[in-house]
């Protein structure tokens, strides 16, 4: 795909939530200096959050006429402040934010995987004045997805759902191939990237080389083992539930300082079984609608002279690396330190 006529291509970071976005968005952070250095501007949820984006991020049902107008003047800023990075010569704008697709209370509250998601893109799409060159996505295993929403859930005063609730979850009908389509859909101009949490977990400068797509900055990047905003653990959550009163809620959970699992055996197999029926889908091509990757070169990061090449190699297809059969669990970021950020759940 070449690059857009007006000189500077938009990239979208979509999430998912429960992804590693927040570290992501960290790491881009702290090296905002370096990367603006490489011709990429990032905007990422301390600037959009704070009004960029206003009456943009909505679910239909939401949406009323003062919406509406806050939407159109949103719309004029962003389309003063893309032309200003243009004029500065800005090659690349990376808008990394996952509230563009939806919100965790929105899945848990509807039990589904960003429903509406279609409406929501468009809603969008017209603040972009510029074709989207590029999108990015995470996704993970069902179950490991749900327990992390759940427990941030209620770590933002959501209670524990109930067994029937739990089951709800299992049996929604939204996978994310529904997911991408949807992306596909709004955004038919763009290149769709996807790759799979458990396999880039606590490596943000993997994932950005898959969001790049080809750059060079002279200076090196920094905090890429800072694990950020990890989902509170059982014992934290017992602890929230009983200052809450809940007492059922509270004996409901194990103690212990392991992550929450609220799932039972054959639930988890259930949920498994469908991410294994997507990663099938995702590794034979999504219907020509987006390019899986589950390893980036490691050789493109050259920490000794200061260097970092950003290049991609495409996913290699073997059950080994992903299988019906992994532990993701077991997967961890390497050297990393948790940082303990915890941002509002909207």
């Amino acid at each position: 795909m070449g690059r857009v006529g007006c000189g500077m291509d938009i990239v979208l970071h979509l999430g998912a939530h429960r992804c590693g976005t927040t570290t992501l968005q960290n790491f881009l952070l702290r090296n905002r200096l370096a990367l603006r250095g490489a011709g990429m501007e990032i905007w990422t949820p301390d600037r959009i959050r704070s009004g960029l984006f206003g009456g943009l991020m909505h679910s239909p049902e939401e949406v009323t006429a003062q919406t509406n107008l806050r939407a159109q003047r949103s719309q004029g800023i962003i389309a003063i402040e893309t032309a200003r990075l243009r004029r500065d010569g800005f090659s690349t704008l990376l808008v990394s934010e996952e509230n563009m697709i939806g919100a965790i209370r929105g899945n848990l509250g509807q039990g589904q995987i960003y429903p509406h998601l279609r409406e929501r893109l468009a809603r969008m799409r017209p603040a972009f004045p510029a074709p989207v060159r590029r999108i990015g996505l995470a996704v993970r295993s069902y179950e490991t997805y749900w327990a992390s929403a759940l427990a941030y859930g209620i770590g933002q005063d959501m209670r524990l759902p109930t067994e029937a609730e739990l089951d709800r979850l299992v049996t929604q009908p939204r996978r994310w191939r529904h997911v991408v389509a949807d992306v596909a859909a709004v955004f038919c101009e763009a290149e769709i990237v996807v790759w799979p949490f458990e396999r880039l977990v606590g490596q943000p400068e993997m994932q950005l080389q898959l969001l790049a797509g080809g750059m060079q900055t002279a200076l090196p990047l920094s905090g890429a083992r800072d694990w950020v905003n990890a989902s509170p653990r059982r014992d934290k959550l017992r602890r929230l539930l009983h200052l809450r009163g809940d007492e059922d809620g509270a004996r409901r959970i194990a103690p212990g300082d392991d992550r929450l699992m609220p799932f039972d055996p054959a639930q988890q197999r259930a949920l498994r079984a469908q991410y294994q029926a997507d990663l099938v889908w995702l590794r034979a091509g999504a219907d020509g609608l987006a390019r899986f990757y589950d390893r980036v070169d490691p050789g493109a990061v050259d920490a000794a002279n200061g260097q970092i090449t950003l290049k991609i190699t495409r996913q290699i297809d073997r059950d080994d690396v992903i299988g019906a059969g992994a532990d993701w669990e077991r997967l961890r970021p390497d050297g990393g330190q948790s940082l303990g950020r915890q941002d509002i759940m909207v």
